[in-house]
């Protein structure tokens, strides 16, 4: 795997642990439009493959009991599927019983009303157009898979988490005097990438201009093609060729400089772990230099928080075998290294700790955002401190305990809070 692909992967905590089947009061009920789930549901039959990307994304892949043929994700491979989103079959989706079904605007209408005349719930999401729509999304989906207090947390963190790595990502694009163009096409009639779509706010991270940005119909885009002469054009996969030989498109720079490259388009419009690939892909092939060991080994030191985080919080111990440019490539499970482990860590004494000192999920003060700025420091927690300690801050101190040899519950307490704020900590 190339290096910047390793390092976005590095940069995601991909939650896959099942999430907590307790409810709390206050959880339930949750709203969503014209639906209210008195309960966390049984079973979720996904049809939109970049809600998926976002269940996955936050760690509620166990609830996907169907899916779609275009969700295709690797954690739900084995999930039976329904059909394709534009055209599933009705009587497959309404087999599973299913609390919730989330299409897309591709649906068809006529499979819409009949799931929906079933009596069964079943919402079209539409993507996000900024940021803040973004969080929103990832806080309904959350919430409707556990809760409004642990869901809407844990989507609001999930969304912060993949907006930094994107940023992170943009990070790595090196500064140049002139202007690089690129595009992304669909189909071979020209339809492109848009600035308010989905894949063009991908496109935006890579500092180059999206030629096809204000493009509204095939023929915009081939004329803004033939005028812009992109730097680069990347398409979905199985058009590249048709593209080149394209009596339009083949005297490009572009194409005459071989920089049209194939990504899928389900990628590059899913807004879930998926997108961040698809940047890393992007700025990796634009780029080729930052996929050189230093700018690698740089961007990491700039972005510790994921680069030693497990990959599953049901097995914390495997974050230390990841590879990485950090410090903690060199930590065992063994405690008995910290000359290895610790290098270049200096004590902290902002927080004043004392016998009987502990801190756990559901606690909100000023010590909590020490401590969450400490976990950030030494690289296990990604997010701004928000000084509340939720599930998101538990795990990011399991993986500081599991790597400092410590019982990895999660739970602070005053001998945890001392080595954590240690110059011995891991």
């Amino acid at each position: 795997m190339k290096k910047i692909l390793a390092l976005a992967a590095a940069l995601l905590i991909i939650i896959s642990a099942a999430a907590c089947r307790t409810d709390k009061k206050g959880d339930y009920p949750v709203i969503l439009g014209n639906y209210t789930f008195e309960k966390r549901p049984d079973s979720i039959v996904c049809l939109s493959d970049s809600i998926a990307d976002i269940l996955i994304s936050c760690g509620y892949a166990d609830l996907i009991t169907a899916r779609s043929d275009e969700c295709t994700q690797r954690e739900i491979a084995d999930v039976p599927s329904v059909g394709s989103k534009a055209f599933p079959s009705a009587d497959k989706i309404l087999s599973f019983s299913p609390d919730i079904v989330f299409a897309d605007r591709s649906i068809a209408d006529s499979i819409y009303d009949n799931i929906r005349d079933s009596g069964v719930r079943i919402a079209v999401m539409v993507p996000a157009e900024d940021s803040e729509g973004l969080i929103r999304l990832y806080s309904n989906i959350s919430a409707v898979a556990e809760g409004n207090n642990k869901g809407r947390e844990n989507g609001t963190e999930k969304a912060n988490s993949i907006l930094m790595t994107m940023s992170d990502l943009q990070r790595l694009v090196p500064e140049k005097d002139i202007v690089t163009t690129v595009c992304y096409i669909y189909d071979t009639k020209g339809t492109a990438a848009t600035e308010n779509s989905p894949a063009g706010r991908v496109l935006s991270y890579t500092d180059a201009v999206n030629v096809c940005g204000t493009s509204h119909t095939p023929e915009d885009t081939k004329k803004s093609i033939k005028l812009s002469n992109p730097d680069f054009i990347f398409c979905d996969t199985g058009i590249k060729s048709s593209i080149e030989n394209d009596s339009d498109f083949k005297e490009l720079r572009a194409v005459k400089n071989g920089h049209v490259y194939e990504l899928d388009s389900l990628l590059i419009q899913r807004q879930g772990n998926s997108m961040v690939e698809a940047l890393a892909f992007i700025i990796e092939t634009m780029y080729p230099e930052t996929n050189d060991p230093g700018v690698s080994e740089t961007a990491q030191e700039s972005s510790q928080p994921e680069s030693s985080a497990p990959q599953e919080i049901s097995q914390p111990e495997s974050s230390v075998t990841q590879e990485s440019s950090q410090p903690e490539s060199s930590v065992t499970q063994e405690s008995s290294q910290p000359e290895e482990s610790s290098s270049g860590v200096e004590a902290d004494d902002s927080l004043e700790i004392y016998d009987g000192l502990a801190y756990g999920e559901g606690e909100q003060n000023d010590d909590v955002y020490k401590i969450q700025e400490r976990l950030r420091t030494l690289g296990y927690f990604e997010n701004e401190p928000t000084g509340y300690f939720g599930s998101v801050t538990a795990e990011a101190f399991a993986r500081f305990e599991a790597a400092n040899g410590l019982d990895a519950d999660g739970y602070a307490s005053a001998d945890d809070l001392r080595l954590l704020f240690s110059a011995n900590a891991v």
